[in-house]
């Protein structure tokens, strides 16, 4: 797993699912499986991300615009609605860029997995894990390039995720036991 957040936080301090470009190549993935209207592309993004991103109207129909202009996707009005279908050029673009398509999916499905966990519940944890995410960044400065350094703040975090692992198992064993 890559873990989160995979690209850091952007300029304005919000974490960014989607690397440069990649926004454009995700919905052409999409469009690839069959035509969409602008949309259902946001709702299937979401479905896709889960929680953890929201494809807004401000992102996707200037990407649509964009892909319209350089001939890699073209629409046919249907029943109202621009419906978007890729075009010779589009299905090209996907053919050479199938890697980095194929992990932006699976990066997907490892954040689903990560957002699976998120909820009400989690809340209870943001503020220390908040503070320990922002920690460890800070002591891994500190650490960068010490080879014992950076052992040691692994080591840390490991002990705690592993502390954390035994409360959980030692929970569920004392729920069935019941």
């Amino acid at each position: 797993m890559l873990g989160w957040p995979p690209f850091g936080p952007d300029i304005k301090g919000r974490t960014r699912f989607f690397g440069l470009g990649e926004v454009r190549l995700a919905v052409v993935s999409l469009i690839a499986e069959d035509p969409k209207h602008g949309y259902q592309l946001m709702k299937e993004l979401g479905s896709r991300l889960g929680s953890l991103y929201r494809a807004s109207s401000g992102t996707v129909y200037p990407v649509l615009k964009q892909l319209e202009k350089e001939s890699l996707i073209e629409y046919r009005l249907e029943e109202g609605r621009k419906m978007y279908r890729l075009t010779r050029a589009g299905r090209k673009l996907l053919s050479n860029e199938a890697t980095a398509v194929a992990s932006i999916w699976t990066r997907a499905e490892e954040v689903e997995d990560w957002g699976q966990q998120m909820g009400p519940h989690s809340m209870a944890v943001a503020g220390p894990l908040s503070e320990l995410y922002s920690t460890a960044l800070h002591a891994a400065r500190w650490g960068a390039g010490d080879p014992n350094r950076e052992d040691q703040i692994r080591g840390i975090l490991r002990t705690a995720s592993a502390t954390l692992n035994k409360l959980i198992a030692s929970k569920e064993t004392h729920a069935k036991e019941r």
